[in-house]
């Protein structure tokens, strides 16, 4: 298997763990803890993204968890937040179906990170 294959596969793999990992985090904190949801999902968001971070520096393109890699993925994470909120306030604003919206973000938002990854916060020196 080529290392862009298994790169992108452990991706995808990693992505609905992580995925799955706020979905329990978020409930946890709800049903368990009592909290909000809107707080449940902030600390859902960062327990994911920690998740995301180290098994995919370790296991998706095998690389030392370090400062600037965890800087660059906070940063293509964040951007990825940005563009997906762009998505769905275009489709809003042209009068589109949310799903669309919802559709595009699903189907954008993964390949947007993971060719963030690949190229900016694991890129080769």
């Amino acid at each position: 298997m080529t290392s862009i294959r298994r790169s992108a596969l452990g991706f995808a793999v990693v992505g609905v763990l992580s995925t799955l990992t706020h979905v329990c985090v978020a409930t946890l904190c709800i049903e368990l803890l009592g909290a909000r949801p809107p707080v449940a999902n902030v600390v859902a968001f960062a327990v994911a993204t920690l998740f995301s971070y180290t098994a995919n520096t370790l296991l998706s393109f095998g690389q030392q968890l370090n400062l600037a890699t965890a800087w660059r993925f906070g940063l293509v994470a964040s951007a990825g937040g940005v563009v997906s909120t762009f998505m769905t306030w275009l489709v809003e604003r042209a009068g589109g179906h949310y799903a669309l919206g919802i559709a595009l973000v699903v189907t954008v938002i993964p390949a947007f990170s993971y060719l963030g990854h690949r190229f900016f916060t694991y890129r080769l020196r």
